[in-house]
């Protein structure tokens, strides 16, 4: 009898354990409910520029543009952030957002090639 007791018992608090941790990552999804999206483009061209590389910089968070040029950051914490965009053959950018909560922040960044 006692041992099932006791596994009555652990269970119970594996149980409220897991509700615990589970209302924190709820709470911290929605602290971080906004999202930054935007392109990356020659400045001379408008061509859509692939495989940019994009660093959110109060974070270790680094991405990627797709073939279209096109980018999604989600989950941030809505506020100020600034995003460091580098590129082969292009000037480094560092471009300031603000992000706002529960909301999309669409950017559009144009990058000067460091041979014009």
């Amino acid at each position: 009898m006692r041992k099932i007791f006791v596994a009555f018992l652990s269970a119970i608090m594996v149980l409220h354990v897991h509700a615990s941790d589970s209302k924190k990552n709820s709470a911290i999804n929605e602290s971080r409910s906004s999202v930054i999206s935007g392109r990356v483009i020659d400045k001379l061209t408008g061509e859509a520029l692939a495989g940019v590389e994009i660093k959110l910089m109060d974070t270790d968070l680094k991405i990627y543009t797709d073939f279209d040029g096109n980018f999604e950051i989600r989950n941030i914490n809505p506020g100020a952030h600034a995003l460091l965009v580098d590129y082969i053959s292009y000037q480094n950018l560092v471009e300031n957002v603000h992000a706002e909560k529960n909301n999309t922040t669409e950017v559009l960044l144009k990058l000067k090639s460091v041979e014009k």
